[in-house]
Formats: structure tokens, C-alpha cells, sequence
């Protein structure tokens, strides 16, 4: 019940993404002279969109720690689904301003930072451990289900009015079709409320730190707990080496698929929304098989550590195939490969993390590690959309995925690098 309703919310989210940059491509900024804004717009929506959610995670893993989770996912859910109301209606009454818009967005982030606290740390105490790759399997699988099926209903949705008659037939508030994507948002939000009220989380164990501390206690007790562990702050900066060159290919891909594939697409008669929902629904495709393959296969007594830089090496070279790539065929291609890669790559990393924190650290640790990887995700969106507003995109995406994977080839040609997951084992058992 927990993976099916969230997974419907996450299919809702990835629309409203995708509703966002087609707002700001075709909408806001549609002139080719306009590159530079378009970039800049893209950035700020881009930090807005992450920013909040990586930086409020600290603080929402340690109210999650202390709350109950079901409370907590019911009235996140409850707030994005009004903020996903205000945008549809402020787009009807086309109202909505890129200003306005990076407000509303930074608050669903926000929101979003107490909802994935809740549910990261929630489903691991559903599970028993033997069941959790499996588990974060199934939950890594939902990212790709996501970027699968989302763009093309996106797209649909977007396209509704035209297919309606257009602006010939309808009323000019209905002219765009990008509030019915917000709308189709805010939906799953509410059916996933529905179903948490359902759901009871067991009870946490007794915390061994029984003095009674205040909230910002326990955000500092998940750095401690984190910084006492140096294996596990390895870990974690790999996490902030692939967010930071990730980034400017998740951040420029509509600018790619526009200016880079624009030939392509003329020669095929595919207009800009077509060919974005095509390259994300192929990558897409690429996330939901790679869980797949993995589930089925499982490591295999692959150390996770060693499997896990292995992927990250192909992902750098899988962007920069991307970048590279000049028709849509082969920008699909390339971005399935690279998408296929990411699911197991982050259903080794939950599984690591969650088998070796103890129950009553879970959420604090797991919030303090997603702070700490992903804070560099908006940098690297902050600094490829000031590279882009002066320089190609598809340079900007290749250099990152160069450096990405040239630095895990040096991780993986270093001493000792074979025996870091022992030694994460060991720093685990280090007593608090």
C-alpha cells in the first residue's frame, strides 16, 4: 500500500516537473534569442525545486525521529496537494510569474523534505532486513515507473487544449494545458493521503540517548552520529560528486533536446514537448529495467561499495554520450543507458545505509547523508546554468560527465579501496 500510493505521488511530481520546463521553454521563454534567460530561469527553478528539500532535510529526519511518520506523510501530502491547487489557479487566472512560481515551488520542496524523511525511514522499519534490497528495489524502481510514464501523460495533458479545439473553442483560461498537469499532481497528492490513513508504522525501539534534548539536539546528534564515522563520509561524498556532475544534464536537458536535437527533430516532424517526453520516458524506461535486472539478480556477493563506484563510473560515461549526441535516437539511447544504471546505484546505497544504522538513528542519519550529498546538487545547477548562459549546453553536460567518471577511475585504482565496506561495518559498531 505504502510503495503503490507514494509511487502514484511521485508519478504526480515528476508531471508537475515536466510542466514546469515546458512552461518556461515554450511559454516564458520561447525565442532562441532568449537562451540566456531561459538558462537562468531553468536555474532558478531548478534550486527552488531542490534547494529547500535538500537543506530542510536535517530538520525534517529529526522531527521524523520523534513523530509519528503516518501524521507526517498525511499532512505533507496534504500541503502539496494546496500548493499544486494554488498553482493551477494562479495559472488559470494567469497570474503565475517566474517569481511567484520559485516561491511556490521552494514551499513544495520544503514539504517534500518532512514527506521523504517520513517515508525513506518509514518503509525500512516495514521490512525485515533480509527483505531490504528487494524493498529499496521496488522503491528505486518507482523513479524510473515515473520518468517512464510521466512525460507522455504530461505531454497529453499539456497538449489537452489543442486537442479540444484550442484557443478557437475554449475560453482563453484554458488555452494552456499546463495547469491540468499541476492538477493531475495535486490529485495523486490527496489519493495518497487517502491511503496513509491506513497505514500504521510499528513502534521505534527505546533511543539510548534518553536525555531529554530539544529538536536541534537531535539535528546535531545526526551530524555527530555521521562525522564520528569516516568510512560512512566517504560514502556520502561520492553522493556529492555524482549530484554536482549529475546536475547540468537534469538541468539543461530541455535546452538539449531544443537547440542540440533541433535538426533531428525537424527531420522527424517532432515538436519540442514530443521529443522531451520521448527522451525522458526511454530514460525512464532504462531506470525501471535496471531495478528489474537487479531484483532478479541481486549483487551476487558483489561488495556493495565496489559495485556502487562502478556504476557511477559508467553514469559519467553515459553523460557524456548524451551530451554528445546529435539525434534523438541516439540522446535516447545514451540517456537509457545512463538511467539504467541509476537504480541499482541507489538501491545499493539504501540498503548499505539502512542495514547499518541502528533503528533509532534512521531517520537522522539518512536525512544528514542526503543533506551532505545532495546540498550539491543545486551548486551544480546554480553554476551549469552560469556556464550555459555564455557557453553550449552539451559542452557543459559533457565536461561534468568526464570529471565524474574520471574521478571514480581514480577511486578505483586506489590502495585499500576493495576494503571499504568492511571497514563501514566496523565504524557502524563504533558505540554512540
Amino acid at each position: 500500500m505504502l510503495w503503490a500510493s507514494q509511487t502514484l505521488s511521485l508519478f504526480g511530481s515528476f508531471v508537475s516537473q515536466f510542466a514546469v520546463n515546458v512552461w518556461l521553454v515554450r511559454d516564458l521563454f520561447p525565442l532562441p534569442s532568449q537562451r540566456p534567460e531561459l538558462a537562468l530561469a531553468l536555474t532558478a527553478t531548478g534550486v527552488a525545486m531542490t534547494a529547500p528539500l535538500i537543506f530542510g532535510m536535517p530538520l525534517a529526519g529529526a522531527f521524523a525521529d520523534r513523530h509519528d511518520r503516518r501524521l507526517i506523510l498525511l499532512r505533507s501530502n496534504l500541503a502539496l496537494a494546496a500548493l499544486s491547487a494554488l498553482i493551477v489557479l494562479l495559472l488559470l487566472l494567469d497570474r503565475l510569474s517566474l517569481p511567484i512560481a520559485v516561491v511556490l515551488l521552494a514551499g513544495y520542496a520544503f514539504a517534500g523534505a518532512f514527506h521523504g524523511a517520513a517515508f525513506d525511514s518509514g518503509y525500512g522499519l516495514l521490512v525485515p532486513p533480509a527483505r531490504l534490497p528487494r524493498a529499496n528495489t521496488m522503491m528505486m524502481t518507482s523513479f524510473g515507473l515515473s520518468q517512464l510514464l510521466a512525460p507522455p501523460l504530461a505531454a497529453t495533458l499539456i497538449g489537452l487544449p489543442g486537442l479540444l479545439g484550442g484557443a478557437a473553442r475554449l475560453p482563453a483560461w484554458l488555452s494552456s494545458g499546463v495547469p491540468f498537469a499541476f492538477a493531475a499532481d495535486g490529485l495523486s497528492f490527496l489519493l495518497a493521503a487517502v491511503v496513509v490513513t491506513a497505514i500504521r508504522f510499528p513502534p521505534l525501539p527505546p533511543r539510548l540517548d534518553t536525555a531529554r534534548t530539544s529538536i536541534w539536539g537531535d539535528v546535531r546528534a545526526g551530524f555527530r552520529w555521521m562525522l564520528r564515522r569516516r568510512p560512512f563520509l566517504w560514502l556520502t561524498a561520492n553522493g556529492t560528486l555524482v549530484n554536482l556532475m549529475f546536475a547540468p544534464l537534469m538541468l539543461l536537458m530541455p535546452l538539449l533536446v531544443r537547440d542540440r536535437l533541433a535538426a533531428d527533430r525537424a527531420l522527424h516532424g517532432l515538436s519540442f514537448e514530443a521529443a522531451l517526453a520521448l527522451v525522458n520516458a526511454v530514460g525512464g524506461l532504462g531506470a525501471v529495467l535496471g531495478g528489474v535486472v537487479l531484483g532478479i539478480v541481486g549483487f551476487r556477493g558483489v561488495k556493495k561499495t565496489t559495485f556502487m563506484i562502478s556504476l557511477l563510473l559508467g553514469i559519467g560515461v553515459g553523460q557524456v554520450l548524451v551530451g554528445l549526441s546529435t539525434s534523438v535516437f541516439a540522446f535516447a539511447a545514451a540517456l537509457f543507458a545512463t538511467e539504467f544504471l541509476v537504480t541499482p546505484l541507489n538501491t545499493a546505497s539504501f540498503t548499505l545505509w539502512q542495514s547499518l544504522t541502528p533503528p533509532h538513528m534512521l531517520a537522522r542519519a539518512l536525512s544528514v547523508r542526503r543533506f551532505l550529498a545532495q546540498s550539491a546538487f543545486p551548486v551544480g545547477t546554480m553554476i551549469a546554468g552560469w556556464i550555459a548562459a555564455a557557453a553550449p549546453a552539451w559542452i557543459v553536460v559533457v565536461v561534468a560527465g568526464a570529471l565524474l567518471a574520471l574521478g571514480c577511475a581514480a577511486q578505483m585504482m586506489a590502495p585499500g579501496f576493495g576494503a571499504f565496506e568492511d571497514r563501514m561495518r566496523e565504524a557502524a559498531a563504533i558505540p554512540e
